[in-house]
């Protein structure tokens, strides 16, 4: 007999039973009566560790016992445990343990580098360009109340600034409509960002470190590289894998609150990976080279921008971008 308990089919309260096996039967003893039931219309649930081990009746009544070594005896016996058995052989034996630790952490890096950055950016480009304004649009107002203040610029300035981006804009392709916008930010200092709607924040600070425009054309041109590879909205996707796992399953990308939450801080932090900051570099090259601005030029502002940021001993600027060195060597070359 195998001591065990019957659960009440409408509440968790259960009874006292015991189970006994026959050859093709197993009959189910209780204080008041004896249920008799076929092997082959019982469901039994795999063994897991010493957790305690179910068998769902026809009737649809419950049956729990802690002697899982009882019933993998009757079932092995009846030829039944099949991968229940290797189930707990696997999790029950210290020699597979490293193993199994091996193989799961190789499955969380390819995913992380390779099946995470894939489907971030195949969901990127499937987002309807209306859904990534209502991003660019709800980021920005997001940032004007955190970090961003009124540009303090002299409208002459930012009125040459403009004419000169758009020129260079003029020649590209396969963009959505793009926008300058400036604003001041003591807080974050010199820096410009690029939103999923075309739009690119520039600071005034960058602008007053700047030492001609055609550095600040290669950093408009690459903030316009982030904006064609939808690097705002992979990024995202790529630091929220739960936002990303649930747009993957339910096909939904037109949710834009979980994005726009998220975005600011990413932008302000400036954390896109090396190889999205790469990719961009490498746009920004060519959109340089098509408006005849000297590749140098991007060179300079970020020497400039780098200067008093120490970088670690591996070299790399921040934890997530290229290392400085090598950018400005690639862009002087």
């Amino acid at each position: 007999m195998i001591k065990a308990r019957l659960f009440d089919k409408q509440s968790s309260a259960y009874i006292d039973a015991e189970l006994e096996f026959y050859e093709e039967t197993l009959r189910l003893h209780t204080k008041e009566e004896t249920h008799k039931y076929t092997l082959a219309e019982i469901s039994f649930s795999d063994r897991l560790g010493n957790m305690p081990r179910s068998l769902y009746f026809p009737d649809g009544s419950v049956c729990e016992t802690l002697d899982n070594d009882a019933i993998d005896s009757e079932l092995k016996k009846r030829k039944l445990l099949k991968a229940a058995g290797l189930i707990h052989h696997l999790e029950s034996r210290s020699i597979y343990i490293l193993p199994s630790i091996a193989v799961t952490v190789l499955l969380v890096f390819i995913f992380l580098k390779y099946a995470l950055p894939y489907s971030a950016e195949k969901i990127a480009y499937a987002i309807p360009q209306n859904i990534a304004s209502q991003i660019g649009t709800g980021t920005l107002k997001t940032l004007d109340k955190l970090v961003l203040e009124p540009s303090r610029l002299g409208n002459a300035k930012k009125e040459e600034i403009t004419a000169a981006f758009n020129t260079m804009a003029a020649q590209l392709k396969d963009l959505p409509p793009l926008s300058l916008q400036f604003r001041s930010a003591k807080s974050i200092g010199p820096n410009a960002f690029a939103l999923p709607d075309g739009t690119i924040v520039m600071t005034d600070q960058l602008v007053i470190l700047s030492a001609n425009n055609d550095e600040i054309l290669s950093v408009l041109a690459h903030e316009i590289g982030h904006i064609k590879n939808r690097h705002a909205i992979r990024m995202v996707l790529q630091n929220s894998a739960m936002l990303l796992v649930l747009t993957t399953l339910t096909g939904d990308a037109t949710s834009a609150s979980s994005i726009v939450s998220t975005l600011p801080t990413l932008l302000i932090e400036s954390a896109f990976s090396r190889d999205l900051e790469s990719e961009a570099d490498d746009y920004a090259m060519d959109v340089m080279r098509r408006a005849d601005i000297p590749l140098y030029s991007f060179a300079d502002i970020m020497q400039r921008l780098s200067m008093g940021r120490a970088e670690d001993e591996t070299g790399e600027y921040f934890s997530s971008h290229p290392m400085t060195g090598s950018r400005i060597a690639k862009f002087k070359k």
